[in-house]
């Protein structure tokens, strides 16, 4: 297996963390009462989910450089709108990249700061997950610029976290507006 192939099979286990942990996060904003086994709590998984998918999504992208099929330079990393291959799929990509390293720092740092401000800043993962979403649909894993396949098991794996997701941010801010104790 290639470097580029093993950064692809990483970004989906971070895509699957992310998924996991918005549903994590709306079982704590709506006070779920789900018994989980002793020791565990919503928001420990929350926290696992997330740093889980920020570990992932760096090892994904350091990985790619190292490639030398990609023609990533490190330079690219952090604008990769000149990336040699799709360099609108790899801008989508780092501009989640920037809103979840935001979400994440700010979480560690959250009892330094105000709860308010912290909160605020907590909302800017939901706008991470369009382009997030967006990168791992138009980006083909092997850097062939090949047309999508809707239907390639990836993609599709893509597909049901993107529904999962945006599924999850419809019913927070329209079906339900206020939490409700399940």
């Amino acid at each position: 297996m290639e470097t580029i192939e093993i950064s692809g099979v990483i970004g989906l286990i971070a895509l699957g963390s992310l998924t996991a942990n918005f549903l994590v996060g709306l079982f704590i904003w709506t006070k779920t009462k789900v018994k989980l086994p002793k020791g565990i709590t919503f928001l420990g998984l929350h926290k696992f989910t997330g740093y889980t998918a920020a570990i992932a999504i760096l090892l994904h992208v350091l990985l790619i450089p190292l490639d030398p099929k990609s023609e990533f330079t490190w330079g690219d990393l952090l604008l990769p709108s000149w990336t040699v291959h799709q360099p609108l799929a790899n801008t989508f990509g780092a501009i989640s990249l920037y809103l979840i390293f935001i979400v994440v720092a700010t979480s560690y740092y959250k009892n330094k700061i105000k709860y308010s401000t912290w909160r605020t800043i907590h909302f800017t993962s939901y706008f991470a997950a369009i382009p997030l979403f967006l990168h791992s649909i138009i980006t083909d894993p092997l850097l062939k610029d090949r047309p999508i396949d809707w239907i390639d098991a990836e993609k599709v794996f893509v597909e049901i976290c993107a529904i999962i997701v945006l599924g999850l941010i419809l019913y927070r801010f329209v079906i339900r507006k206020k939490p409700v104790a399940i």
